[in-house]
């Protein structure tokens, strides 16, 4: 057999930008508003349990192409075995930045283990999510944002990808933040309370990072607007992260 002829990207093949962009458009066309999330090569998809498209966050890919229209292999990772214990407490370590986990299986017998958490493998990972978002989406989710924030918070959130504002009934200020959790914290004349980073992905996300299957401002906008309309159910639906664990993003 002769040698597998080579595809070429763009042509033949599609990268995750251009296959999400196909998905959102052919979906748009069926009045399906949420379109359909973009699976990644090693990274696990989680998506909301009342979603229609939840079976997805079980697919797989099982080969790509590189930038040379090379087709590659991409190992599985395996089934892992049953243990016979189960996690029965969990806590984060500050001082050690890892979470200390305690098992216990059905004689009694207890042990422990730890799961460190690293800021910089949760931005490398956001990366590798962010080539599913199409830049049209980005953009006009900037678009619609400027149309609900005064000209000079957008201007700021241009600029650096946060913006703030005091709720009216808590008075809680909020700082929504570009693909990060918002943080929510309590001013007052000796200075700022800051509460938690809460972090809220309306259709899903990809583990261990900070990017959602949603465009990066349409999941601030997402956030402004249930913060405006229902604040405790904002709070109820978010998870609610310590500022020193990674997961809050500061």
């Amino acid at each position: 057999m002769g040698e597998e002829e080579k595809r070429v990207v763009g042509k033949d093949l599609l990268t995750y930008a251009q296959l999400s962009r196909r998905l959102a458009e052919s979906h748009v066309a069926q009045q399906d508003w949420s379109g359909l999330p973009v699976p990644v090569a090693g990274l696990k998809l989680v998506l909301e349990p009342r979603y229609k498209h939840r079976s997805l966050q079980e697919f797989r890919w099982t080969e790509c192409f590189d930038e040379n229209g090379v087709r590659q292999a991409i190992e599985q990772e395996q089934p892992s075995q049953p243990s016979e214990f189960r996690r029965v407490n969990s806590w984060w370590n500050s001082r050690y930045q890892l979470v200390i986990v305690v098992l216990k299986n059905k004689r009694g017998r207890a042990c422990f283990g730890i799961l460190p958490e690293d800021r910089l493998a949760f931005t490398l990972r956001t990366l590798e999510a962010a080539a599913v978002w199409p830049i049209e989406a980005e953009q006009k989710a900037q678009k619609k944002l400027a149309s609900l924030i005064p000209e000079n918070l957008f201007e700021i959130y241009l600029l650096t990808g946060h913006f703030s504002e005091i709720s009216k009934r808590s008075q809680v200020t909020y700082l929504f933040r570009r693909g990060r959790p918002t943080i929510a914290l309590r001013e007052d004349e000796v200075g700022s309370t800051v509460l938690c980073a809460l972090c809220l992905h309306p259709i899903g996300y990809y583990g261990d990072t900070w990017a959602g299957v949603m465009c990066p401002t349409d999941e601030v906008i997402a956030h402004l607007l249930m913060m405006r309309g229902s604040e405790e159910k904002f709070w109820a639906n978010a998870n609610q992260h310590p500022l020193d664990r990674p997961a809050a993003g500061v």
